[in-house]
This record gives C-alpha cells, structure tokens and sequence, in this order.
C-alpha cells in the first residue's frame, strides 16, 4: 500500500505543479479586460465610418418615447436611457421628437456617470451634445461646460468640445474668463482648437465660426497673465499656420472654402498680436507658481509646457515638496529648459525613488502587469521623455539603463535614443537658440500625409457597409462634427 502511494505522489505531485505553473503563466499574460474595447465603442466605430442605425428601431423607439412623453411619464423615458447598444438610439430618437421635455431629459443624462468605461462614457457624451445641438437648445450650453468641467481629460474629450463650441451662444461665455462657466469654455475652446490636430475635421472652423469666437475672446481677455488665454493662443496661431493642410481636407464646394477662408483670415490678423502675447506671458505665469494651487497649479504647468517655456527655477523646487500632486507635467515642463543642472537633477530625483538597476536586472515580461510596478507618485515615463530634451553621456547611460526595465509599461512611448542625436545646435532654429521668439511647431507632420476629404451630412455619401454592420449599427449615423473615421485614433486613447 505504501509503494501504490508513493506511485501516486511521484505521478500527480508534479501534474498538479506543472498545471499550476501553466495556469499562472496564462493569468499573467492574459491581457486585462480594461483593455479590450467594448461593445459600445465598437458599434461608435462603426457608425463614424459610415455605418447606420436601424431606422425600424429608431421610428420604434420614438413611437414609444413620444407616447410616453405625451403622457407625462418623463421617469418613464430617463428609465429607458440605459447604458448599451440602444443607448444612442434613445438619445437620438428624443432629438428628433425634439419637445422640451425631450431637451431636459437629454440635459440631465449629462450628469449620469453609466459606466466605469472612460471610453463608453465619452462616446454617450458626445452622443448626448450631438443631440442637443440639432434641438438647437442654447439652455443646454451651461450643462455642457459643466460636464465638460468635471469630466476633465476624457477620452474623446476633442470630440465633445468640437459639438460644444458650435452652439450660437458659446462666445457670450468667453467674455467672463474669470468665473467658473467662464473658464469651462476656455477649456473647452482650448481643446477644440488642438482637437484639429488630433483628427477633429476642419469644417468645425465653419460651423463653430472659430475666427469669430477667437477674435471675440481675445477682445475680452484678462489684463493679466492667465494660462488658459496662453493655451488658445498657442492653438490659434497652430490652427493659422496649419490652414492651408486643413483647407485641402475640405469638399469642392467653393462656398465651403469660402466661409472657411474668411475665418481663417480673421486669425490671420490676429496672430502678430498673439504672437507677442506669447513672447511676454511665460515669465508671468512662471512666477504665479509657487503661489498656485489645485486647477490653477495645473492649468499653469500645462500653459508653460505648451509654450516650451523655460521654468525649470520655479519647477524643481515644486517637486522637491512630499505629495507635490502635479509631478507629471511639472517634469514635462523641464524637458524645454535650457538649465545645465536639469538633467543631472533629473536623474538623481529619480534615482532616489526607483531602483533602475535592480529593474533592469530582472527578466522582461511581454506584457505590463496589473498593477502599477512604479510608485504612484513617480512618472517614470515624463522623467526619459523629459531627459531626452538633456543630452550628455551620463544622460544616455541612464536612459538605456531604462530601457532594459522588466515592466514594458514604464518605457512605452519613451524611446531611448543616443543622446548626440539631440544635441541642442545641430539643426537650425533649435531651441537652444534664446533669442528666437516663439515658434508653434511647423506643419512638418501635417505634410507628411496626405490630407483626408471632409465627410459632411449633405456632401458625400456613407460608404457602402455590408449588411451585418447596419444590424449591429442600430440606425441612422450620427450627424456633426464627430462624423468621420477615428478608429485609430480611438486606439490610440485607450487608457494605459
């Protein structure tokens, strides 16, 4: 019996082990759900590059709501808003019943969180401005700036802010920068303009009349330096020296291009005194620094990162503070400075709070882990990008130290280069130059691709989809400025 035991333990002993071992290897590399996009933003996908809802179940659906309406039974309807596949059919069959009640149910889906999904919740965002614009209710325009407000860095926030901006009273709210609606629609101006670098199509410059509203905040703007003023800035004069790639994305219509020209020449004339506006404001907003706090700190930092100012005085002081809570784009803005001493600073406030040696000594995996293997309060990442703006010997030994990190995540997106190959005075125009004024980045990229036709309702039709994508689309493909091909930019966004 003894010996029939032992047989028993050599053999299933090491079964049970090696099934084990193969079951943690495939928990550890299966890649987490987070990450995996979900069916809501598939069905997006799909019907900005031209697919289409079901019309039987959009006309269903608004028989139903507009009975449901007629009776009085509003909680009824908010009931039926619920988070999936039908979500957008709702939304647009209120728009198009269009009543009042329709417009203040729409409203107050703004404040509903549906999901944990940043992703899915920017798309039934943008669903949700979309459709209050086409009911062409101004009332809405406060509930807009405050979602957008609380919301903050969205996922497909470009995309919310392109609707936001065209609604016909937006500009009355960039005439007050100092309160809270005030500096919501700066914010949101802000991240319409840079949307149009980030696939937001040209024709928002026409439907927004942005030559008319930047004209009409730059009027307004505060005496003093403010961070919000210098980032629109900055994407106006981007926008000016961009237009000619942006007007070749437009249709053939020569009305189009018409309007769109008159816009941009209203830029155009501004952009001398923006210019100089920029030259003056970084050592304005550098010392508000230490003073600043919260949003304001943020907006600050983000404002001098977009100007490449030099403010690494100011800057590393802040990062010497114990839970300093804005360290990221705090070391984003050293990456511009021009201070010998950054980068040996950089590299030693590092070295104190990660053991690259230790890392680089252990097997690298293929896929990140989990959990966060940095400290939170850390960003590992923004230090290699920000020391690739500091070359020298010690510099590129830490950063191929870097790269040799067991954790994939932590130097993703932070390519380690030779550090001669960024020598400030090798090219002309560098930055290491401190008499040249502010220059935006050229329109290099723009030119390196050609430029992609603007599709509008009304201009050119949805391309030819298979029957399959109409019956997972689910109705008539949204309308505006959202209506274009983002798959890959969609993919690009995905939270890390």
């Amino acid at each position: 019996m003894d010996v029939v035991a032992v047989v028993i333990m050599a053999v299933v002993v090491p079964m049970l082990t090696a099934a084990a071992f193969l079951l943690g290897r495939h928990f550890q590399r299966r890649p987490a759900r987070g990450e995996e996009l979900s069916a809501v933003t598939r069905q997006h996908i799909d019907l900005f590059q031209g697919g289409q809802l079901n019309q039987n179940l959009l006309d269903a659906a608004k028989t139903r709501l507009r009975e449901l309406l007629e009776r009085g039974e509003l909680a009824a309807v908010e009931a039926a808003l619920r988070p999936g596949m039908q979500y957008v059919v709702h939304v647009r069959a209120l728009a198009e019943i269009g009543t009042d009640d329709a417009g203040r149910i729409l409203e107050r889906q703004l404040q509903r969180r549906l999901t944990d999904d940043q992703m899915e919740q920017s798309w039934y965002w943008i669903d949700l401005a979309s459709s209050l614009r086409l009911l062409n209710r101004e009332e809405s325009l406060p509930h807009l700036l405050r979602c957008a407000e609380a919301a903050g860095e969205i996922p497909l926030g470009h995309f919310f802010a392109a609707e936001t901006v065209c609604f016909l009273g937006f500009a009355g709210y960039l005439r007050q920068p100092e309160t809270g609606l005030g500096r919501a629609a700066l914010r949101v101006l802000h991240r319409a303009l840079e949307g149009l670098r980030y696939g937001v199509q040209p024709c928002v410059v026409l439907e927004a009349r942005l030559g008319e509203v930047v004209e009409n905040f730059w009027d307004h703007r505060p005496e003093k330096a403010h961070p919000l003023v210098a980032r629109v800035a900055v994407e106006a004069v981007r926008l000016v020296r961009r237009a000619p790639h942006a007007r070749a994305a437009l249709t053939e219509e020569g009305a189009e291009r018409e309007t769109f020209d008159l816009q941009m020449s209203r830029l155009s004339v501004l952009e001398p005194a923006l210019s100089d506006y920029l030259d003056e404001v970084p050592r304005h907003l550098a010392k508000a620094l230490p003073q600043a706090r919260g949003q304001e700190l943020r907006d600050l930092l983000s404002a001098l990162n977009d100007l490449h100012a030099e403010a690494a005085a100011e800057v590393m002081p802040l990062l010497e503070r114990p839970g300093f809570p804005c360290a990221e784009p705090a070391v984003e803005v050293l990456t511009w400075s021009h201070d010998p001493k950054v980068g040996p600073w950089l590299r030693e406030w590092t070295r104190q709070r990660v053991s690259l040696t230790r890392r680089a000594q252990w097997r690298r995996r293929a896929l990140p882990p989990r959990q966060p293997s940095a400290p939170p309060d850390v960003p590992y990442r923004a230090v290699l990008r920000a020391l690739r703006g500091h070359p020298s010997l010690e510099t590129e030994r830490f950063l191929l130290l870097a790269a040799c990190d067991w954790d994939p995540r932590r130097t993703h997106g932070a390519a380690v280069v030779p550090a001669s190959a960024g020598r400030r005075g090798d090219a002309p125009h560098s930055r290491g130059d401190p008499g040249r004024r502010w220059r935006g980045p050229d329109a290099s990229l723009a030119r390196s691709r050609p430029p992609r036709r603007c599709r509008r309702p009304g201009h050119c039709q949805p391309r030819p989809r298979s029957p399959g994508a109409h019956e997972r689309g689910h109705g008539p493909a949204p309308t505006g400025l959202t209506d274009h091909p983002i798959g890959s930019f969609i993919l690009r966004n995905l939270p890390p």
